[in-house]
């Protein structure tokens, strides 16, 4: 059975890497970003921007809900937030954004649970095996 914190950080991995966020490493507490500079000068919007790392900060959640928002999903979440330069209500836009990881999650399920086993087995990876892992799933 797989645990729900390699469920939780699976997550956050593919949600960044579906939404065009590097990641350069996942262990059993942490997933590594590459910076977003590189998605800005390749024309991609502050509002999408802001969306993926909003739903990569909410899909641990969504994917292992008993494990909860760290304080480092926190401030993805406000920094998310903030790159947005949303005017609604935090907390309104944070159930929103919950959808689309929850959307996320559920449409992904098999990949993060892949993902999640190997996690589980060797408790850390570096890029090159994540997509490796990922690549035999036919992403």
């Amino acid at each position: 059975m797989v645990s729900n914190i390699a469920l939780h950080e699976a997550g956050h991995a593919l949600a960044a890497l579906d939404h065009g966020i590097g990641v350069l490493h996942v262990n059993r507490s942490e997933v590594i970003l590459a910076s977003p500079g590189d998605l800005l000068e390749r024309g991609r919007h502050h509002g999408a921007i802001a969306i993926g790392y909003a739903v990569v900060a909410l899909a641990g959640h969504a994917a292992a809900p008993e494990t909860g928002l760290s304080k480092s999903d926190e401030l993805l979440l406000e920094h998310a937030f903030f790159l947005g330069s949303w005017s609604d209500p935090p907390d309104e836009l944070r159930r929103a954004l919950l959808v689309l990881a929850e959307n996320f999650v559920h449409s992904h399920r098999e990949e993060i649970e892949t993902l999640a086993i190997v996690l589980d087995e060797r408790r850390s990876l570096p890029r090159a095996e994540i997509e490796e892992i990922l690549g035999s799933t036919g992403r």
